[in-house]
């Protein structure tokens, strides 16, 4: 892979009452500071809040409206589609 990019995802105020919402709440600690997704792309997710890496190594055609709540701040955070 040549490149890589880098995005900050948009903080949302309140947890989505709706949609795909995605956690780690139930998570082992030992796993839960690691991305929710792992792919072969160029494109990086951050939470737009801290930085944490939420979406590692993905395509364009993965994103999604979902909602992800970052592990390390607990920031509600989602892709603008």
């Amino acid at each position: 892979m040549d490149h890589i990019f880098n995005f900050k995802m948009n903080v949302l105020m309140n947890k989505p009452q709706d949609g795909v919402f995605f956690s780690k709440d139930n998570i082992s600690q030992s796993n839960k500071m690691k991305p929710f997704v792992y792919g072969k792309g160029a494109l990086y997710y951050n939470c737009g809040q801290c930085g944490h890496n939420l979406l590692k190594s993905i395509f364009r055609i993965q994103i999604t409206a979902a909602v992800y709540k970052c592990p390390n701040c607990g920031a509600y955070n989602q892709i603008k589609v």
